[in-house]
């Protein structure tokens, strides 16, 4: 079934496109959210109200033209506003790295590649940390998620141009981060 088809389902009360979409899409809104918030828990939490959320407001919903689109806009508004009332009762803000494990044959192979992935994953996380916020933000919605720029823009609250500048300016922040880190590890192999 489409993304759509799911919706219109849902939005017509079926239970079980209701379930299959929370399926599809509990990991990509867990993953995004996790860039947000540091707290898996607060993470899961917004999700599921997220979720009840849509489902207590089904007949009203509208189409989404996309659906993933609108599940992860909504999950941000809901990360913000706990975060905003988390910050205010003295919380602290924080971003979590986002780890992938790969699935070889052999475990000579598995341990390899895992050491390698968490290695990359370190730096990259490391680097990311180093970027703005919305910089962050913006490059993990158009790389990651895949989103257009317009998508970016509208999330975010800003112009088209404004996301386009985030995530250019953020990549080039990553290749400087990158070629220095050529240039200091050149002379270990010379």
């Amino acid at each position: 079934m489409t993304d759509e088809t799911l919706w219109q389902a849902v939005r017509e009360g079926s239970e079980t496109a209701f379930e299959a979409l929370y399926r599809r899409y509990f990991q990509v809104l867990f993953s995004y959210g996790k860039r947000i918030h540091q707290d898996e828990d607060a993470v899961n939490d917004a999700i599921q109200d997220l979720f009840v959320d849509i489902w207590r407001s089904r007949h009203s919903l509208s189409q989404a033209q996309s659906v993933k689109f609108y599940l992860i806009r909504s999950l941000r508004r809901k990360i913000h506003r706990s975060l905003k009332a988390d910050f205010l009762h003295g919380e602290e803000w924080g971003k979590v790295e986002e780890s992938f494990l790969p699935m070889e044959d052999s475990p000579e192979t598995l341990f390899t590649h895992e050491e390698d992935t968490l290695i990359q994953s370190e730096k990259l996380t490391a680097w990311l940390s180093q970027l703005p916020p919305r910089q962050n933000e913006a490059l993990l919605l158009r790389y990651y998620h895949n989103f257009e720029y317009s998508e970016i823009a509208d999330l975010l609250h800003i112009k088209e141009q404004t996301a386009r500048n985030l995530v250019q300016k953020a990549l080039q922040i990553l290749r400087k981060l990158a070629i220095s880190l050529i240039i200091i590890a050149v002379p270990f192999f010379l």
